[in-house]
């Protein structure tokens, strides 16, 4: 753990780990922090030979201790409403992590042979989600209700990913035609009940949408329109307007009182910008860069910042010299001081 004050924002920081290996924190499309702040979870991994599995590490920001969370594991992400975290071990099994005491639960198995394409997501009640790629190589999203079996509710020959269910309904779940770059059409929502998929944003020729994400009540979405607009639309995908926008932005997230957003600033479409991350007042629409970091090698290494489940601090990835990814927070009470 070492402080250090960024060169170009002038706001303190914190660097949670060095390479060699990657320390990156968990993906911006889910909770990173315990239910009471305290810790913030981050996957270790070896950048040569990572292949999506890692050791999720659990940091306490009063004490700076770093423990091992969960051994080599798939998919670890955090409950939005309980202090839970869900991993895949062993191919298909997926256990309940205790924040607090780390004692695991199984809570019931995945399809056998497959693998998932994202990290698991739930609801308040407890249902969990994910996007799939069965052994028969079709892709599919999984529902598995903790104690029953899990239940494949679609099944297409696209590639399935970003899949995350509404965090306070059951019955919907957001996901993404992958193509790891533009999509003729590439947000959906499926109806669990009805076996229903439909468009979330409807695109138009050329437009680029990208990096998805559920505010935590599950009311709207925000989401990127590249270059650099933050577009925020209704659960039912209806209504959307443009709530902030700046140069390169790549990943927004959402605070739980959604009166803020960020986002990392990144070099795509062959720009040359100092990366970092950007602060945006959503009544406003005023954008901020408030740290600067080093080039990311890889996507995994992009800067994926996402607020604490207070708002006053936000998670994200500094690259190395390397290009790695390696955790660090800053805390926005400095900033809003002088917003």
């Amino acid at each position: 753990m070492t402080e250090y004050r960024d060169p170009i924002t002038g706001y303190k920081c914190t660097r949670w780990a060095e390479g060699p290996l990657r320390h990156a924190k968990l993906y911006f499309t889910c909770e990173n922090f315990s239910l009471d702040d305290r810790y913030f979870f981050f996957m270790q991994a070896d950048p040569k030979a990572f292949d999506g599995k890692g050791t999720c590490m659990r940091a306490d920001l009063k004490t700076g201790e770093i423990v091992q969370a969960t051994e080599n594991t798939f998919g670890f992400a955090t409950d939005r409403f309980k202090n839970i975290g869900y991993t895949v071990k062993n191919g298909s099994e997926v256990y309940g992590v205790d924040l607090e005491t780390l004692a695991q639960t199984k809570l019931g198995e995945l399809p056998a042979g497959g693998r998932i394409t994202g990290h698991l997501t739930a609801t308040k009640n407890g249902r969990i989600a994910c996007s799939y790629h069965l052994a028969s190589k079709i892709y599919a999203l999984v529902i598995l209700d903790p104690g029953r079996e899990a239940e494949i509710v679609y099944r297409t020959d696209y590639r399935l990913g970003h899949a995350q269910i509404c965090p306070t309904d059951d019955n919907l779940i957001f996901y993404i035609h992958e193509t790891e770059g533009d999509a003729f059409q590439r947000t959906w929502m499926c109806d669990v009940k009805e076996r229903y998929v439909r468009p979330y944003y409807v695109e138009h020729p050329d437009e680029w949408i990208t990096h998805e994400v559920w505010a935590a009540d599950g009311s709207e979405m925000a989401f990127m329109k590249l270059p650099g607009r933050v577009l925020i639309g209704d659960k039912d995908g209806r209504h959307f307007d443009i709530v902030g926008e700046s140069e390169q932005l790549l990943h927004p997230c959402i605070s739980r009182d959604k009166k803020w957003l960020c986002a990392d600033r990144v070099n795509y479409f062959g720009s040359d910008v100092t990366e970092g991350v950007v602060l945006i007042e959503r009544a406003t629409g005023k954008a901020k860069l408030i740290a600067t970091t080093g080039r990311c090698k890889t996507g995994a290494d992009h800067e994926h910042p996402s607020f604490n489940r207070a708002g006053d601090m936000i998670l994200f990835n500094n690259p190395d010299s390397d290009g790695i990814a390696q955790v660090c927070t800053i805390d926005l009470k400095q900033i809003k001081e002088d917003w």
